[in-house]
């Protein structure tokens, strides 16, 4: 039974869809896979995400921007482009898009763009990528700018300075604008977080002010995020074992199976082929490689077979 639609445009669009499409490219070099349950785009607000009203020189516009830990499961590209299509809906004025990346190791693939064209059409949307390891982390705290303190551990020290001594630099500069702040404690608070995404949450804790985590909001958060950083290295170290078992399993199923090929050449060249080749199911069930290695030593002395047999059976 077709579907009821209360919509004459719904009703073009999936139940005549292939025509519809090649309507839209202009030719009948398309073809419809499948029809996807579509829905308005709504925006959800989360704690990852800013959305200002700014004044510029010349324009009233949006400002958008992402801050993202690590990498985005959904690729950023598409993200923004969403996001952006709606906020550009919504307010009908400009609007600039920027992600921002904590860890030193996230964004790196971020091509900082989302951009198609073909056949007429054509979409394109650049936006800012920011990367704090890539910020110079000193001028920052010469600026004594009490908003970005806290993300200065995650910024790019001064050549030669250890990480463990610019952590302790970054706390420093925070504590020192702390009495001046109204919010100074939670300045330190946010540094803490921050800096537990490349920092031992020891190490953080023996360089902030006693208590300082504790009172604040963000404690709950901290051990989260500590507790988030702790299990993603075990599974790293996890992974790493794994793979370095896999690895060396595979070298010796390797090797195994060249030490078995090489007997059976050998053999093979003072017997009959087909009756070597009866010796293989044999030699495959040894799992010991040093017998076969022992196999392997012995293959060009044997007299006969049935020698050989016994050898491997023993």
């Amino acid at each position: 039974m077709r579907q009821q639609y209360d919509n004459p445009i719904k009703f073009v669009m999936v139940e005549h869809a292939q025509p519809f499409t090649e309507l839209v490219f202009g030719h009948s070099n398309v073809t419809v896979m499948e029809n996807l349950a579509t829905e308005q785009i709504t925006m959800k607000t989360h704690h990852n995400d800013s959305t200002l009203k700014v004044r510029l020189f010349d324009e009233t516009a949006i400002l958008h921007t992402e801050v993202q830990t690590y990498n985005s499961r959904k690729p950023m590209p598409f993200r923004l482009a969403g996001y952006n299509g709606f906020l550009i809906n919504q307010h009908q004025m400009p609007v600039y898009c920027c992600v921002i990346y904590l860890h030193p190791k996230a964004g790196a693939n971020d091509p900082g763009y989302y951009a198609y064209a073909r056949d007429g059409f054509e979409y394109k949307l650049r936006y800012k990528v920011i990367r704090l390891v890539n910020i110079e982390g000193q001028s920052i705290l010469e600026a004594q700018v009490p908003g970005l303190l806290p993300l200065t551990p995650l910024m790019k020290p001064p050549d030669g300075m250890s990480p463990n001594r610019w952590l302790e630099e970054c706390i420093t500069a925070t504590a020192r604008v702390r009495a001046d702040q109204e919010d100074g404690n939670l300045l330190l608070a946010a540094l803490g977080i921050f800096g537990s995404l490349v920092y031992e949450p020891k190490l953080i804790r023996q360089f902030l002010p006693e208590g300082i985590m504790k009172e604040s909001p963000f404690f709950r958060i901290y051990l989260e995020e500590a507790e988030e950083r702790g299990l993603e290295r075990g599974l790293e170290r996890g992974l790493e074992r794994g793979l370095e078992r896999g690895l060396e399993r595979g070298l010796e199923q390797g090797e195994r199976k060249g030490t078995i090929e090489s007997i059976l050449a050998l053999l093979g060249a003072q017997f009959q082929p087909e009756a070597v080749q009866t010796l293989k199911p044999a030699l495959e069930s040894i799992d010991d490689l040093q017998h076969l290695k022992q196999l392997l030593l012995a293959a060009p002395h044997v007299q006969t077979l049935e020698a050989f047999m016994q050898t491997v059976q023993k």
